[in-house]
């Protein structure tokens, strides 16, 4: 399985909500539990945790000489709504980015007599294409299947979308076969022109991959 990066890098605020969520969430945890549960290193833990106590976000609470309890304080709660809402706001922008992208390519292609295809590679990429095609009105193309290489998939659903092999792609009736897939694209490209699918049929969301 590729490794994936995360597009949101961890920033100061991004740290700051991770704690605060950690600290609320999990009062009793250690200092090393709170680090691992926030995604932050161990050699800064103590910095950041210093400085939420001195703006009077958390409070540190000493049940023995080497025990000690962190706890969000009022301060610290509404700080940490804000920030969610914050993080929510910047989340919901890229994935309204992403979906309108989605939506206008799905749109070019239904439009150049798309209507019932195949997608191949049951990841993120179907799965937002499907939820897409699902919610809007007025796009009128066809999911009939999901190909995958990865016969711990196969017979199984996304999306109410069954999953198959690509041994059962004549068994359908469609206009064109989805790669919906980055990191496998010019694989899956290639076993298509090895099955002797007509290239007119193989439709493609990335030009290339890395």
């Amino acid at each position: 399985m590729e490794k994936k990066e995360s597009l949101f890098k961890p920033s100061p605020l991004y740290h700051e909500l991770a704690l605060l969520n950690a600290i609320s969430d999990n009062p009793n945890a250690t200092q090393r539990e709170v680090a691992s549960i926030a995604n932050v290193s161990a050699t800064m833990i103590n910095k950041y945790l210093d400085k939420y106590e001195s703006l009077g976000l958390i409070k540190k609470d000493y049940s023995s000489i080497k025990t000690i309890e962190y706890h969000i304080t009022k301060k610290g709660i509404e700080r940490r709504k804000l920030l969610s809402i914050q993080f929510l706001e910047s989340s919901l922008y890229v994935y309204n980015e992403a979906k309108d992208q989605c939506s206008t390519f799905l749109k070019e292609i239904e439009a150049k007599g798309f209507r019932n295809v195949l997608f191949y590679g049951a990841g993120e990429v179907a799965e937002i294409m499907v939820y897409v095609i699902t919610n809007t009105p007025d796009l009128f193309i066809n999911v009939l299947a999901i190909i995958d290489d990865d016969e711990a998939k196969i017979g199984k659903k996304l999306v109410n979308i069954p999953i198959i092999s690509s041994t059962n792609i004549n068994k359908y009736n469609y206009d064109g076969i989805l790669v919906s897939s980055y990191g496998h694209s010019k694989t899956i490209i290639s076993k298509l022109n090895n099955l002797n699918i007509e290239k007119t049929k193989i439709i493609k969301f990335f030009e290339e991959d890395n």
